[in-house]
């Protein structure tokens, strides 16, 4: 894969990142030359060979975002500057929303919602402390344009996600 652009010298933080869209991301990041910091509910080992094996540089890290504050705790606990936060973590539950649980609910807004957040305001706190300058990605679905009688929860929480029009 031909790179256009060089994140040499940069440290990236992808959450989901051991499957699927994460994982792809991920090794996209190591590809350009940045350290990925791959981290997941398992351990995202594949991912980090993948991106080993092309010549970048990874570690995975066990972090579960079903607690909302983990991925802010991660970030604050560490001591390395991280230039780049991808969220893609998410969660999906399926169910009639005339039938829809409100534990469902809340499990896929902490964690799509909430996590997201204060994964965001962590990083941007440590990004402000050292005087520098960061980017934020959040993956977000076109189910939020969609909606989705079966995913309420999912499609309220993808459409919750800031994102830039660009």
């Amino acid at each position: 894969m031909a790179i256009s652009f060089s994140l040499e010298g940069k440290r990236a933080l992808v959450t989901g990142a051991n499957t699927g869209i994460g994982q792809g991301i991920a090794i996209a990041l190591g590809a350009a030359g940045a350290e990925v910091l791959c981290t997941s509910r398992q351990d995202s080992d594949e991912t980090v060979k993948i991106i080993k094996e092309a010549g970048g540089q990874a570690l995975s890290e066990v972090v579960d975002l079903s607690d909302p504050m983990n991925g802010k705790k991660f970030i604050e606990a560490h001591d390395k500057p991280i230039d780049i936060l991808v969220n893609n973590a998410g969660i999906i539950r399926r169910d009639d929303a005339v039938d829809f649980s409100e534990q469902d609910w809340d499990d896929v807004m902490d964690m799509n919602v909430k996590a997201v957040f204060f994964t965001c305001q962590g990083f941007a706190k440590k990004v402000l402390e050292r005087g520098g300058t960061g980017k934020i990605i959040n993956i977000a679905s076109m189910l939020s344009f969609q909606g989705g009688i079966r995913i309420p929860s999912y499609t309220a929480s993808k459409a919750a996600l800031p994102v830039s029009p660009s």
